[in-house]
């Protein structure tokens, strides 16, 4: 999917509660589902992660879209997780804090950070036993799929001694500059970042052009699976037309839309349209890649579009805070929801 420019975040979710998110491998393991699930519906690449007592951060770079999108998926099914293995209740995760950092210069330091090793005067609450981050990714290859190392490894040494270069640089200290800039504390005047970059940056999050709204896009879903859009649009439960319906909410997402939306258009429910997406993913994932290139092909031909000019989500966006020097850094907040549960395969 076409993107300018990979935008950088560092996603915190804080727990309402203060027992640990992630307490062993059952719990690592659905991080790891939930997280690889994220990744289908919002593209982009999770760099790092480190979850610590009722604490959970990731170096995420975004795709196709919002950082809204991408803490809900995450936030929303590990929520589920827990509600049903612990028998918790309500909501189970704080606002997000979304804080935007510059990728070129403080991508590694970001990683860094998150797989630093356990600081033993934590809270009992963040055990090390209790901690557990990516780490294993960058030291053992193909370790944890869901993590992506070469850009990181790329930027710590670019010759190809990456992973040397990792393991050394987690032995020393981050600058507590660097600290303030890499959880949004750093002051206006001391960012790297300045607000024209910002600004350009911000113009990422514009809508698509009211005519590739989610309905054009199951229409020409409808054309490339050879069906009527209006078979798409009615209760029939045919394979053809369920597979249809399945890769027009992936499409629309993937563009910006969500996936309720999509949903209420063909009269069906988000999870089953999320769990038949689930299904098809695995038993046919280029079906998706397929259909994505053919859209993006039909799309230029129609519109003229470049690459510097993808459409974007129209819901949460980053946005500047104002509140003094204490909140410089670009953030963004929202709250978790509910989304369909995660099955083991």
């Amino acid at each position: 999917m076409r993107c300018i420019s990979r935008k950088v975040i560092h996603l915190y979710l804080r727990g309402r509660r203060p027992h640990v998110l992630v307490q062993d491998e059952e719990d690592w393991y659905t991080l790891s589902v939930v997280a690889k699930r994220a990744l289908f519906w919002c593209g982009g690449s999770i760099h790092g992660c480190r979850c610590e007592g009722n604490e959970m951060r990731f170096a995420i770079e975004m795709g196709h879209a919002s950082v809204g999108a991408i803490a809900h998926h995450i936030s929303g099914a590990y929520a589920m997780h827990l509600r049903r293995r612990r028998g918790w209740t309500g909501s189970v995760f704080n606002h997000y804090i979304a804080t935007l950092i510059d990728a070129d210069l403080f991508l590694d330091d970001l990683v860094i950070w998150l797989h630093r090793p356990h600081e033993p005067d934590k809270p009992e609450g963040a055990r090390a036993d209790l901690c557990r981050t990516g780490d294993s990714a960058y030291l053992s290859p193909q370790s944890l799929t869901w993590i992506t190392t070469e850009r990181v490894l790329a930027a710590l040494s670019p010759g190809g001694a990456g992973r040397s270069a990792y393991i050394r640089r987690k032995t020393q200290p981050i600058a507590p500059e660097i600290m303030a800039i890499l959880t949004g504390r750093a002051p206006r005047e001391s960012r790297q970042t300045s607000d024209d970059v910002l600004a350009r940056r911000a113009t990422l999050h514009r809508e698509a052009p009211e005519r590739w709204n989610i309905e054009e896009i199951a229409r020409f879903v409808a054309e490339y699976s050879h069906i009527l859009y209006e078979d798409m649009r009615s209760p029939s439960r045919k394979r053809g037309i369920v597979k249809a319906k399945v890769v027009a909410a992936v499409l629309c997402a993937r563009y910006g839309a969500s996936v309720a939306a999509v949903a209420r258009l063909f009269g069906r429910s988000r999870s089953t349209l999320i769990e038949q997406a689930d299904r098809y993913r695995e038993t046919q994932p280029q079906l998706f890649a397929h259909a994505e290139r053919a859209l993006e092909a039909h799309l230029e031909r129609e519109t003229g579009w470049h690459d510097d000019q993808s459409a974007e989500l129209r819901q949460t966006h980053f946005r500047r805070q104002r509140a003094g020097p204490a909140r410089g850094a670009a953030r963004a907040y929202g709250v978790e929801d509910g989304i369909t549960p995660l099955r083991k395969p």
